[in-house]
Protein backbone atom coordinates (compact mmCIF):
# COMPACT_ATOMS: atom_id res chain seq x y z
CA UNK A 1 0.00 0.00 0.00
CA UNK A 2 1.67 3.44 -1.35
CA UNK A 3 1.80 6.13 1.78
CA UNK A 4 2.08 9.63 -0.20
CA UNK A 5 2.10 13.51 1.56
CA UNK A 6 0.17 15.82 -0.56
CA UNK A 7 1.27 19.48 0.22
CA UNK A 8 -1.76 22.22 0.44
CA UNK A 9 -1.28 24.93 -1.98
CA UNK A 10 -3.88 26.88 -0.72
CA UNK A 11 -5.30 26.40 2.65
CA UNK A 12 -9.11 25.57 1.75
CA UNK A 13 -11.88 27.02 3.97
CA UNK A 14 -11.98 27.18 7.82
CA UNK A 15 -12.79 24.20 9.27
CA UNK A 16 -12.52 22.74 5.93
CA UNK A 17 -10.12 19.85 7.21
CA UNK A 18 -13.26 17.39 7.78
CA UNK A 19 -14.32 17.92 4.84
CA UNK A 20 -11.24 16.99 2.84
CA UNK A 21 -10.78 13.81 4.79
CA UNK A 22 -14.39 13.00 4.65
CA UNK A 23 -14.17 13.70 0.59
CA UNK A 24 -11.05 11.23 0.57
CA UNK A 25 -11.96 8.41 2.36
CA UNK A 26 -15.06 8.21 0.10
CA UNK A 27 -12.43 7.17 -2.39
CA UNK A 28 -12.22 3.18 -2.51
CA UNK A 29 -8.70 3.08 -2.98
CA UNK A 30 -8.28 5.29 0.36
CA UNK A 31 -7.52 3.58 3.62
CA UNK A 32 -5.96 6.20 5.96
CA UNK A 33 -6.05 10.08 5.78
CA UNK A 34 -4.78 12.63 8.08
CA UNK A 35 -4.67 16.46 6.98
CA UNK A 36 -2.68 19.10 9.35
CA UNK A 37 -4.16 22.25 8.19
CA UNK A 38 -1.24 23.73 10.26
CA UNK A 39 1.68 22.53 8.74
CA UNK A 40 -0.23 21.94 5.07
CA UNK A 41 0.12 18.62 4.39
CA UNK A 42 -2.00 15.76 3.81
CA UNK A 43 -0.97 11.77 4.34
CA UNK A 44 -2.86 9.53 2.83
CA UNK A 45 -2.49 5.74 2.54
CA UNK A 46 -4.14 3.81 -0.32
CA UNK A 47 -4.19 0.96 -2.97
CA UNK A 48 -3.25 1.50 -6.39
CA UNK A 49 -0.45 3.65 -8.00
CA UNK A 50 -0.66 6.51 -10.71
CA UNK A 51 -4.47 6.61 -11.88
CA UNK A 52 -5.36 6.54 -8.13
CA UNK A 53 -3.09 9.38 -7.23
CA UNK A 54 -4.83 11.62 -9.80
CA UNK A 55 -7.94 10.15 -8.17
CA UNK A 56 -6.88 11.47 -4.69
CA UNK A 57 -5.66 14.68 -5.14
CA UNK A 58 -8.84 15.24 -7.84
CA UNK A 59 -10.63 14.76 -4.82
CA UNK A 60 -8.93 16.95 -2.82
CA UNK A 61 -9.28 20.14 -5.40
CA UNK A 62 -13.29 19.34 -5.34
CA UNK A 63 -13.50 19.71 -1.51
CA UNK A 64 -11.85 23.36 -1.93
CA UNK A 65 -8.43 22.53 -1.98
CA UNK A 66 -5.05 22.84 -4.13
CA UNK A 67 -2.67 20.18 -3.36
CA UNK A 68 0.51 19.17 -5.06
CA UNK A 69 2.20 15.80 -4.56
CA UNK A 70 5.43 15.57 -2.24
CA UNK A 71 9.12 15.09 -3.89
CA UNK A 72 9.00 11.14 -5.38
CA UNK A 73 4.87 10.85 -5.24
CA UNK A 74 5.13 10.51 -9.01
CA UNK A 75 7.63 7.99 -9.31
CA UNK A 76 5.17 5.26 -8.52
Amino acid sequence: MPDVTLTLEEPGRRGGGERLERALRRLGCVRLVSVDRERGLIAVSYEGGREELARIEEAARRAGYAVAPSPGAREL
